[in-house]
């Protein structure tokens, strides 16, 4: 079985932005837009001496929201799509306490992971995690908080929504993040911010 070295992963990133970054930009523009291709090479069992050969690892998606404690968070993040506006409700109505906590009313940005997916033959590894560090470390580095929802995507493939297996999953995901520092925000949302007390631990 092949393994990756997370130390030889190329992220790729492409930002989908229209004009200059400001508190009164257009609010349908203003979170930035992501997506990564992540490559890498690999080596396989007792072929550790060659160069290894280049693969395709994965993807992820995220919108970074600048100033986010600084902007009306619902009425901008609800110009651009349901989804970013369901984070929106979230932290505004039900978890509040995230945001100042964190250090958004400074200024700091906020991180909506849409979807992180690494190919079945490389999971088990935890390369999401080493996957997310990167983006935190380039594209994220002024990122306050971090938000996701820890529910598998729907595909023909893939568990029914209530299923025992569709309950297996998320919890899975719950776990999975949980190992990275994630905390229970709301409903299937987990957040990650800079301070512990930002939580109920």
């Amino acid at each position: 079985m092949a393994t990756v070295d997370p130390d030889y992963m190329r992220l790729t990133y492409s930002c989908e932005y229209r004009g200059i970054p400001s508190l009164d930009h257009d609010p349908s523009d203003f979170p930035m837009n992501w997506s990564v291709s992540i490559d890498g090479l690999v080596w396989d069992e007792g072929e550790e001496d060659n160069d290894g050969r280049e693969v395709h690892i994965g993807n992820a998606w995220f919108s970074i929201v600048p100033d986010a404690g600084m902007i009306d968070l619902f009425w901008t993040l609800d110009a651009v799509n349901q989804e970013l506006a369901n984070v929106a409700e979230m932290l505004t109505t039900e978890r509040p306490d995230l945001m100042p906590n964190s250090g958004m009313d400074l200024g700091g940005d906020l991180l909506v992971l849409s979807s992180l997916r690494i190919e079945p033959q490389f999971r088990g590894n935890k390369l999401g995690h080493a996957i997310l560090k990167a983006i935190l470390g380039t594209a994220g580095r002024a990122v306050s908080l971090v938000v996701l929802q820890a529910a598998p995507l729907f595909s023909d493939e893939g568990p029914i929504e209530g299923s025992p297996e569709h309950t297996a999953a998320k919890a899975a995901l719950r776990r999975y993040w949980a190992d990275f520092g994630f905390q229970d925000a709301s409903g299937d949302y987990l957040a990650l911010g800079e301070m512990a007390d930002a939580f109920d631990v």
